[in-house]
């Protein structure tokens, strides 16, 4: 028998099994409405936005951290569309991703990997 910790959801995607840390994800999965679909398509049309969800992605989780990896441009402003997208969850400076922002963070991270993250 395998015991995972309290604060740990085991996901089983295929054959592998991912831990999620609960307290850093929200509860938002995925977009409902075409609204919804449309703020997420907003959110990672921009480079800084996907790169900063790669960082999140990474454990970069709070707002000064996020400054000094992608820089204080717009900071405010950039956080608040990965926000409205329900991507991320902002607590003071603490940055909670959500299941979305996990997902999709990913998605970036692969899409970059391979060249091609700009054409999002």
């Amino acid at each position: 028998m395998i015991f995972f910790p309290a604060a740990m959801d085991m996901i089983l995607i295929g054959t592998t099994v991912f831990l999620v840390r609960q307290m850093e994800l929200g509860k938002k999965a995925k977009p409902i409405s075409p609204e919804e679909m449309a703020a997420v398509h907003h959110a990672l049309e921009s480079p800084i936005r996907r790169n900063m969800l790669i960082l999140m992605n990474q454990g970069v989780l709070t707002v000064p951290e996020v400054a000094r990896a992608a820089g204080d441009k717009m900071l405010e402003y950039q956080l608040h569309r990965l926000e409205l997208a329900g991507l991320i969850e902002l607590e003071g400076e603490r940055i909670i991703l959500t299941e979305a922002g996990v997902a999709y963070g990913e998605l970036v991270k692969k899409e970059k990997e391979l060249g091609g993250a700009d054409k999002i």
